[in-house]
């Protein structure tokens, strides 16, 4: 189960029980979307170039507008 997994477990965790996501996981997530998206980029023909754009933007809104959770130091 993914919930018990060493990688996936914490972050799934922390979304399951107060939908939030560290910082630090969005920034690995924008890297390796900005990464697909670029290898996308390379093997399509130019005119979707734009939709690519598009939808990264998207994405990348998307994933930054999630809630951080609050450090209770």
């Amino acid at each position: 189960m993914l919930l018990n997994n060493i990688w996936f477990g914490p972050v799934l965790k922390q979304w399951e029980d107060n939908k939030t996501l560290s910082r630090h996981i969005k920034y690995k997530a924008s890297f390796l979307i900005i990464l697909t998206f670029s290898i996308s980029a390379v093997f399509v023909d130019n005119k979707f170039h734009i939709l690519l754009l598009a939808m990264l933007i998207v994405l990348l809104l998307f994933i930054w507008l999630i809630k951080e959770p609050v450090d209770t130091k």
